[in-house]
């Protein structure tokens, strides 16, 4: 089961004056750090290497207080392996009675985090932009001034703007123009009537327009 389960098992010493060490670790270490167990059992700093300089000092942290407590112990950083590809790993552990020459012994686990980190990011991403989207939705809340005869409306600045340009501005929509019923209608009946003026006109004789 150890050698098969998706993470990595082990045993760790940490000495009150800071010194640690792995006594243990599984063979799944290498799907992690890309180093066999031996290496990282041999030298604990191969690991504290590849802590992401910025999560480091809260890593050395997190270990110092959790060894002077005796509490459980757990956390999440990034590491960087050989290959160059940053990873994430969350590691779990509580301390056991066993004791190594006044060192406190932990036994633990860690797991590549580095999939549910991305998708947390990518999830992050989405939630700001459309936060982004509804803050460029409230600019049009609230009472926005409108002239009641052609329509034109008044930014911030005190410029009266097409409507069109002013909700293009402060929005991703964009428009295109047609016409209602209402407003076909009446310019038929105007172009009708205009027709028939015209008409009157051409068949107004020539006494008839000398009586106007």
């Amino acid at each position: 089961m150890i050698n098969t389960i998706p993470c990595a098992l082990y045993d760790y010493v940490r000495w009150p004056d800071g010194r640690s060490r792995f006594y243990y670790i599984s063979p799944q270490c290498r799907e992690i750090f890309e180093c066999d167990a031996d290496q990282i059992t041999s030298d604990v700093g191969l690991l504290w290497g590849m802590v992401h300089p910025d999560d480091l000092p809260r890593l050395q942290a997190e270990d110092l207080v959790a060894n002077q407590t005796g509490d459980g112990f757990q956390s999440e950083v990034r590491i960087v392996p050989p290959s160059g590809a940053t990873k994430w790993i969350k590691l779990t552990s509580r301390p056991g009675t066993l004791h190594v020459d006044g060192g406190r012994m932990w036994s633990g686990v860690i797991l590549d985090i580095s999939e549910r980190k991305e998708e947390e990011a990518e999830r992050n991403r989405l939630l700001r932009e459309l936060q982004a989207a509804l803050d460029k939705v409230r600019v049009l809340s609230g009472f926005v001034p409108i002239c009641s005869t052609c329509k034109k409306i008044r930014d911030d600045k005190g410029y009266w703007n097409q409507l069109e340009a002013y909700i293009s501005e402060h929005t991703d929509a964009e428009f295109t123009h047609g016409i209602c019923p209402d407003c076909a209608k009446r310019a038929l009946d105007e172009f009708h009537l205009l027709i028939e003026r015209e008409n009157a006109a051409k068949d107004a004789t020539p006494d008839d327009a000398g009586r106007r």
